[in-house]
């Protein structure tokens, strides 16, 4: 990094310099931001509100302890939010992925009537605003009975989304004489996609998994608003923070937020190549 910095016209050395410091105190501040969590997570109620900057003078881990009994929103405990948060986040990120993947390959390399229209629509889609449609889609799901249900991850099957460029230009480059082989072998088109081309997408793949996993396990006005009866773990600890007037438990509201900060802690910290890193393509070997 110093060589090629030393390469730099000064103008750029001062921009890099520049930049490179503008991220530095954006990290700082999440790392802060995370380091207060764990600490008032680690105090009680009544030191959280006397000095909310000390350090705890005694280590309180009971917060974590208590909170399968202390955290309930609308008649769901604590595991009952982290099922629903596991299973929204999970499942809906694969459903999500695995049909628009595999809507992306028919579209990319297979010619039907209207197979080059999708692609201006799904660019259409993903570029205009889409403020105004929540009545619309709201009544949508209600008449399918996608509403307070675990079914609700269906409505993540939907192949019209941005992931769907980047699968369609991915595949787009990937060359069919992989295919013309297998079919050589006597392989048929769904074999081909599934034991051929599928596996090679698998970096590409796994990386928008985890981007969507990621957005989902955060989210939480989508759940508020079609699941109020199936609260996820932040939808829980945004409902808990304004019954707090009552509960009087800030110490196991900062629990609860370092438990939805830790599986997303440890994904990006494993797998924080595969999310910042490009996905390269292979040639085919003579």
């Amino acid at each position: 990094m110093f060589k090629s910095l030393k390469r730099k016209a000064p103008a750029e050395k001062l921009l890099y310099c520049f930049v490179s410091l503008v991220f530095l105190l954006f990290a700082l501040s999440y790392i802060y931001i995370i380091a207060w969590t764990l600490m008032s997570s680690l105090k009680t109620h009544t030191e959280i509100v006397l000095d909310p900057f000390s350090l705890p003078k005694v280590l309180n881990w009971s917060s974590y302890s208590e909170l399968p009994e202390v955290f309930y929103v609308n008649n769901n405990g604590f595991g009952q939010m982290l099922f629903n948060s596991v299973w929204f986040s999970v499942v809906g990120a694969f459903l999500q992925q695995f049909v628009t993947i595999a809507f992306a390959y028919c579209c990319s390399k297979y010619k039907f009537p209207g197979s080059e229209w999708i692609y201006t629509i799904v660019l259409i889609m993903t570029t205009l605003p889409i403020y105004g449609t929540g009545g619309a889609t709201y009544r949508l799901y209600h008449e399918l009975g996608l509403i307070n249900t675990y079914a609700h991850v269906l409505a993540s099957c939907a192949g019209f989304n941005l992931h769907f460029l980047y699968y369609r230009a991915y595949f787009k480059n990937l060359s069919w004489t992989y295919a013309e082989a297998a079919m050589m072998d006597g392989a048929n088109h769904f074999q081909i996609y599934s034991k051929v081309m599928l596996p090679q997408a698998k970096p590409l793949f796994f990386s928008l998994f985890l981007t969507t996993w990621l957005a989902s396990w955060n989210n939480w006005s989508s759940v508020l608003l079609y699941l109020p009866k199936l609260p996820t773990l932040p939808v829980g600890i945004q409902q808990f923070n304004v019954e707090m007037i009552y509960k009087a438990r800030l110490d196991v509201l900062f629990a609860a937020c370092m438990i939805v900060a830790i599986p997303a802690l440890v994904m990006f910290i494993a797998f924080n190549k595969v999310l910042t890193t490009s996905v390269s393509v292979g040639g085919i070997k003579g």
